[in-house]
């Protein structure tokens, strides 16, 4: 029997997934803190909820994918919310950027229950979203991983089970670390070329056929920093959340974090300037401003 899925956030990410679950001919419940989200999903054919508990007690598969962790804790926990719905035997996939140790508390309060919970966090961005394509880095307990599969296997093209209960948002928050680290000192070194007076085009070149390549020089620099074109996707703000989990694991468990702390820094400046909503590729804007030279310029 055909599992029954529910989507709880339809924001950038969440919204594609739910689009791509539809497309992939599931029959897809709903729920949006903005009703007018999961509305505009009826019209796609979705099933739109006004309660989480409702919407937990006729599925078996709930997906969350929410801003932060502790609006995940607050969905799941509250009164009224998933954990109050979920019958036994139901599964919780967070695909959230979330905190490996709030994700632990809930997965041992869902336990309780005898409802399952894996984090599945995704690596892609919108455009592989949309097309099925994410990387997903699950934790959770293997035989519940193998019977969750499938699902997965309809939003990304790259599945990895990372260990226990926690070790998914433990991947994502490393991985983001090395992304958010690579394009702002790529960002910085590209600054530091053109206000020598060399081309941007020729740095980048030469950059993407030595050993300073990466995918901020690979992608994010000739797509959109050179462009210009800072298309709305991940965000600044979130990149900057992200980057603030991995530091505060590294100091948890006493984990050297002197780069770590610096790449926060600069992305903490790029929200208190007011950039948080724009595309995470708008950290070369922050770099130009500290540099006072636009990269663009010298392309």
């Amino acid at each position: 029997m055909d599992k029954r899925i529910a989507v709880v956030g339809l924001g950038q990410m969440g919204g594609r997934i739910a689009r791509r679950l539809l497309e992939r001919g599931h029959s897809v419940g709903v729920f949006d803190a903005d009703h007018g989200r999961a509305v505009t999903f009826a019209k796609l054919g979705a099933t739109p909820y006004d309660s989480l508990q409702a919407l937990a007690a006729t599925h078996d598969v709930v997906l969350t994918v929410l801003p932060n962790a502790a609006i995940v804790k607050h969905v799941v926990l509250e009164e009224g919310g998933l954990a109050s719905g979920f019958k036994k035997g139901g599964l919780l996939i967070d695909m959230t950027s979330s905190v490996p140790a709030v994700t632990r508390e809930i997965a041992a309060i869902l336990s309780q229950r005898g409802v399952h919970m894996l984090d599945a966090p995704v690596s892609g961005g919108a455009q592989k979203a949309e097309q099925g394509a994410l990387t997903v880095m699950v934790g959770g307990d293997g035989p519940i991983f193998e019977d969750a599969k499938s699902v997965l296997q309809d939003v990304g093209t790259q599945i990895f089970h990372v260990g226990g209960v926690g070790a998914g948002h433990t991947a994502k928050a490393v991985n983001n670390l090395i992304t958010a680290t690579t394009l702002a000192i790529t960002s910085e070194a590209m600054a530091l070329g053109v206000k020598m007076g060399v081309s941007a085009q020729a740095l980048l070149n030469v950059i993407n056929a030595g050993s300073g390549r990466s995918a901020a020089s690979e992608t994010k620099f000739p797509q959109q920093i050179l462009s210009g074109k800072f298309s709305p996707g991940f965000s600044i703000a979130l990149m900057c959340k992200d980057v603030g989990i991995a530091l505060a694991m590294a100091q948890e468990i006493d984990s050297p974090a002197q780069i770590s702390t610096a790449v926060h820094e600069l992305w903490k400046r790029g929200v208190e300037q007011g950039r948080g909503d724009m595309d995470h590729s708008a950290i070369a804007l922050v770099v130009e401003e500290m540099a006072g030279v636009q990269i663009r310029a010298g392309s």
